[in-house]
Parts: C-alpha cells; sequence; structure tokens
C-alpha cells in the first residue's frame, strides 16, 4: 500500500489525510473505523497518529513499513499503551491488524507487527507482546499455530534469563 492520497478528507469534524487517509479508506473507511475522534496528531519520534470512533487509531512513522499507515485497535492497542505505544521497545506498527491461525488453520485470534516486535490476542488468552530471542524461537515453531500456541503472559527476566509462557508451553531464553 504505497497509494499517494489524492486530497485530504473531511469526515465528520477532522480531515483525513496523508498516509493515514490512504489506510483508513484502503481498509474500509467509515463504515469500518467510524469517524474521526480528533484531528491528525504528533506522535512520539517523529510520527502521526489518529483515532476513529470504532475503537481504531493509524498510526504513521516515515521510517516504519516504508512510510505506510496501520490500523490497531482493541485489546492490541491497549496493550500496546500499556508497553508505551510507538515510544516503547515494540515501536511503531508495520501491519495492520490481522486475523491469526491456531491449531488446524482455525481462525483464533488476532495479531499486529510492530518495529520490535509483535502483539498477539485470543479469547482464551488477551493480548500478549513478544520481541527478541523469544520470538525468534516461537517464529521457529509457526507461532500460534505450532506446539506452543497463543502466549499467555509477559516476558519475564530471572537473573540473566527471559522466559514467557503461552498455551502449551514456557519458552526461555538464553
Amino acid at each position: 500500500m504505497t497509494a499517494v492520497a489524492k486530497a485530504d478528507q473531511q469526515v465528520g469534524r477532522f480531515l483525513v489525510k496523508g498516509q493515514i487517509e490512504v489506510s483508513y479508506f484502503a481498509t474500509g473507511g467509515a463504515p469500518t473505523w467510524g469517524v474521526p475522534l480528533i484531528p491528525e496528531s504528533n506522535a512520539g519520534r517523529g510520527g502521526k497518529f489518529q483515532t476513529f470512533k470504532n475503537q481504531a487509531s493509524f498510526y504513521w512513522h516515515p521510517s516504519a513499513d516504508g512510510g505506510n499507515a496501520h490500523q490497531i485497535g482493541g485489546a492490541i492497542r491497549a496493550k500496546w499503551g500499556e508497553n508505551r505505544w510507538e515510544n516503547g521497545p515494540l515501536g511503531y506498527p508495520i501491519t495492520d491488524e490481522l486475523q491469526s491461525r491456531g491449531t488446524f488453520n482455525a481462525v483464533t485470534g488476532a495479531m499486529n507487527a510492530f518495529q520490535g516486535g509483535v502483539i498477539y490476542w485470543s479469547p482464551a488468552s488477551g493480548a500478549w507482546p513478544v520481541w527478541g530471542e523469544i520470538l525468534v524461537k516461537w517464529s521457529a515453531d509457526k507461532r500460534e499455530s505450532g506446539k506452543y500456541g497463543y502466549p499467555t503472559g509477559p516476558e519475564v527476566r530471572t537473573g540473566s534469563s527471559f522466559s514467557q509462557t503461552f498455551q502449551r508451553g514456557v519458552i526461555t531464553w538464553p
């Protein structure tokens, strides 16, 4: 999605513009995300964001995913906020919220990828970030559709080791 917005568009009380406009309309616009609740605003480290009525925000940074804006919402957005939004270890989103598939390839949750990791959500496990070496190990085992399933808690440091619980086990490093 590298199209350039032709003109800013008024949606409700506020303009939707630039890369946020491109992504907003490409992913459903007002019928999907509702009208903007605020004007496009400055975000950390030189990015922009805009929040919409249907529990969604779009974030954009020139160095994140080629400068494309991405949607984030619901429990994943809330967990990202707990981790200091774009100023935390995850950085900016680099995908829109996507369906995730558990065992047997059935849609069982959702995820967003970020510059510094991912957040996965399922009704059974809630939303949890995964990053660093634990993400590398989990990815090598097919993430949520592999033997560990979805994350069920945060990464925990014990001495010089890190671990994270998943539906069907624990990943530890080093």
